[in-house]
């Protein structure tokens, strides 16, 4: 009986079953994705790819860097891009300037813990300083799936592979 109420749950109502299966994170990773600097109409924001970093997996950063007023890319910026955890741990990646192309760029991170990160991203306009911005994390805790999870898991991916 069990079973037939479950699956007449996921055939009738499947999205029912992506929302049941989903981690049900509220609390946004990134807490400013868009730094904005009138003085020196300038917009730069960033995502990560995946949204929600796993602890000890690669995590795309990227950076778009666009004027204010017409967004353009701005032309000839490179940057240097820090990162630090809430235990005063510093990460400089190769500690060189990246090129910043088309207004893009990304660099590549392994979040070690879980916990407040900050992404401090240094811009040069042809080698000079040009401006600091600063993009707050907050990595989430992994979860362990829970036993009725384990349980269903397969159910849920044998439902979601017509799709």
């Amino acid at each position: 009986m069990i079973l037939v109420s479950l699956f007449s749950i996921l055939v009738v109502y499947p999205e029912c079953s992506s929302i049941a299966f989903s981690q049900n994170e509220t609390i946004p990773v990134v807490k400013n994705d868009s730094w904005i600097s009138a003085r020196d109409n300038l917009n730069i924001a960033i995502k990560l790819d995946p949204t929600v970093p796993v602890i000890d997996e690669i995590t795309k950063i990227l950076f778009k860097v666009t004027q204010l007023n017409n967004s353009k890319p701005y032309e000839d910026l490179s940057s240097r891009v820090t990162i630090t955890d809430h235990d005063g741990r510093l990460y400089k990646f190769e500690n060189k300037l990246i090129p910043i192309i088309d207004g893009q760029f990304s660099v590549n991170y392994i979040f070690p813990d879980d916990g407040e990160h900050r992404v401090i991203l240094q811009l040069y306009k042809n080698m000079t300083p040009f401006t600091v911005s600063s993009f707050d994390l907050t990595i989430p805790h992994p979860t362990p799936p829970s036993e009725t999870d384990k349980i269903l898991q397969p159910l849920s991916d044998f439902f979601n592979s017509f799709t």
